[in-house]
């Protein structure tokens, strides 16, 4: 694991650390290097404020929160300052920092009355702005493992297993496996609850739907009936369309009839009065004759008459008149046959007279009658076709109506019957009664709400497969990577403990659970049982050691540029102090761009010449920083 040291290479995170009314120190500057460095000083000599110090620039919550931040500027000053210089140069590409510049100045100001503020190069900045870019380096001055204050083995043995793994996880950079497995837990979690809610708000969705669905299938009933009582309304109004239609064909008809009745019987009359015409023609030349005739004839009855009337007054016939009755009997051509001959001729003229004047009144009357039939019959045919012009204007009527009310394409079927059936349908749905005007939309709502339920639970049982299948995976890769982590730091760990006559052990408790994982220490000095290590079980040095030697195994694999442990072994005897300061030299000379701050009451034995010693002590009431040089 360790990597040779190419010492160009090697650059301090934290340059320098500027101090000014801070505490105990009116103005300091602390030059930090690479590597080790190490503060030495008498107790109550100010070394302390140096971490805290640190540990506020950085943003440090825990600080915050053990005591008030006006009690951290110096008495009878109004505003303390400390300033980091911070070495930003260009390493493998990149920048550690997001600034352009080689050097950044990260200062935090305090005032008398609590307020305060942060500062990157002599902006404004806020709080959250310095945490998150140092998160980003691995650096939290939150995690003790990281910037260890007084009383380390205390503290860190009497953390609950959960956040000692979690410390550690976040030291080495492991966090994000851990975080982005709960992040998955979590939404596994949010995806069940919400699953659960849905299945819940389904279930009462289909109880509703239940409850409306007997009263909606009665509206789709009464809407059926409706729909067929409207068609029926549209046949029924082209029923009588086609009934009226119907009487109007059988009106043509009978007026076709009547008319060709009337034609007929015109031209029967016409015949008839042609014969009466006839009749009457031959009546007058009968009539004439008979006239005529009996004109002879009592002419000739008058000869005898006139002869008489002269022969009886004794005298003579004068010639003159004898003569023109001679003349008038040659004219009638009278003789004794003709006599008998006239009268048969006037007998016979009577008979014909009459059998023409029987004939002729037959052919009148025969005339009269057709006359009259004509007459009523075209009297019959004017009220048809008064019948029929209102006939049609009722159909004109009944036809906007049907076309108003829709069309049909078939024939539709006869009045009777399709008022029996609307009848019946009626009958139906005054039995059905009424439904609320919402019944439809309600039902129509648990539909599309029950669609729309049953649709996200099938998305949200394959969100839950699909993130049930990456907690898996996250969990075996979070798993696997705590376990590797786990075995070396095991390995270092009963390295470093051995060095001092110890033994020890790192494990992981309730791994299955994420949620719940811990990492505890066991040791045991002088070849006892492995036993946890808690606040009262291990003397304070026994502590003190076993937390040294995890915080040295761990050394190495922490990912934070800047780490600091403040009097660690303050509770160690001389040997294992001696052999825990060897350990730190040899890893820090090995670690490249790794800084390390050690602060300790107790002036070592043993010098590094690679360590960069810093001494404080008082003068006065102040605090006074002194870089120093030993000889190894």
């Amino acid at each position: 694991m360790t990597v040779p040291v190419q010492t160009e290479d090697r650059r301090p995170f934290i340059r320098e650390v500027i101090l000014e009314n801070f505490m105990s120190y009116d103005y300091g500057r602390l030059p930090l290097k690479p590597g080790l460095n190490v503060i030495l000083g008498p107790n109550g000599s100010g070394k302390s404020s140096i971490l805290l110090a640190i540990s506020v620039a950085l943003g440090q919550a825990y600080t915050e929160r053990s005591r008030r931040l006006s009690d951290l500027v110096k008495r009878g000053k109004e505003i303390a300052r400390v300033t980091l210089l911070l070495d930003n140069s260009i390493r493998n590409g990149k920048r550690p920092l997001p600034f352009r510049s080689d050097l950044i100045h990260l200062s935090r100001y305090i005032r008398k009355d609590g307020a305060y503020w942060f500062e990157i190069d002599f902006k404004e900045a806020n709080k959250s702005e310095v945490t998150e870019t140092l998160m980003k380096l691995g650096l939290n001055p939150d995690n003790m493992l990281i910037i260890m204050h007084q009383g380390i083995g205390d503290s860190f043995s009497a953390v609950p297993a959960q956040e000692k793994l979690s410390m550690v996880e976040d030291a080495v950079g492991l966090s994000s496996y851990r975080r982005s497995l709960l992040e998955a837990k979590e939404r596994l979690e949010k995806i069940k609850s919400e699953e659960e809610e849905r299945r819940k708000e389904l279930e009462q969705a289909n109880i509703a739907l239940t409850k409306w669905q007997g009263e909606y299938e009665k509206l789709l009933k009464i809407k059926e009936l409706r729909s067929n009582l409207d068609m029926l309304r549209v046949e029924e109004a082209w029923s009588k369309v086609a009934k009226i239609n119907s009487s109007l064909t059988l009106i043509d008809d009978k007026l076709k009839r009547l008319g060709d009745d009337i034609s007929s019987l015109e031209s029967r009359f016409e015949e008839a009065k042609n014969k009466a015409a006839t009749s009457h023609s031959l009546y007058n030349d009968n009539l004439a004759k008979m006239i005529e005739t009996e004109r002879k004839r009592e002419r000739l009855s008058m000869i005898p008459k006139i002869e008489n009337i002269l022969t009886v007054k004794g005298s003579s016939i004068p010639d003159e008149v004898h003569h023109k009755l001679e003349d008038l009997k040659k004219e009638l051509q009278i003789n004794e046959e003709s006599t008998f001959a006239l009268d048969r001729m006037v007998s016979e003229a009577i008979g014909e007279l009459e059998n023409s004047l029987k004939e002729l009144i037959e052919k009148s009357r025969e005339n009269a009658v057709l006359e009259y039939r004509i007459g009523e019959m075209k009297s019959e045919e004017r009220r048809i076709k008064r019948q029929k012009a209102e006939i049609e204007n009722e159909l004109q009527t009944v036809k906007e109506e049907a076309n108003r009310l829709g069309q049909i394409s078939y024939s539709p079927r006869q009045l009777a019957e399709i008022q029996a059936e609307q009848k019946l349908i009626e009958l139906q749905l005054k039995e059905l009664g009424t439904v609320p005007e919402e019944v439809e939309k309600l039902y129509n709502d648990y539909r599309v709400r029950i669609d729309e339920l049953s649709s996200k639970l099938k998305e949200l049982d394959e969100n839950k497969r699909a993130t049930m299948k990456e907690v898996e995976e996250r969990f075996s890769v979070w798993r696997s990577k705590l376990k590797e982590l786990i075995k070396e730091i095991n390995e270092r760990y009963t390295k470093v403990l051995s060095m001092i006559n110890g033994n020890g052990k790192v494990m992981i408790v309730n791994e299955d659970n994420p949620i719940e994982a811990g990492l505890e220490l066991f040791v045991s000095f002088r070849s006892d049982q492995l036993v946890k290590l808690d606040p009262v079980t291990q003397s304070g040095g026994e502590r003190s050691s076993s937390v040294a030697a995890f915080l040295l195994a761990l050394q190495g694999l922490v990912v934070s540029p800047f780490r600091a442990v403040d009097e660690m072994d303050v509770h160690m005897d001389r040997l294992n102090r001696q052999a825990f300061m060897k350990i730190v030299y040899e890893m820090f000379r090995q670690q490249n761009n790794s800084q390390y701050l050690v602060i300790t009451p107790v002036e070592p034995e043993v010098y590094d010449s690679t360590a960069n010693y810093i001494m404080v002590h008082k003068v006065s009431s102040a605090s006074v920083l002194k870089q120093v040089k030993r000889a190894v």
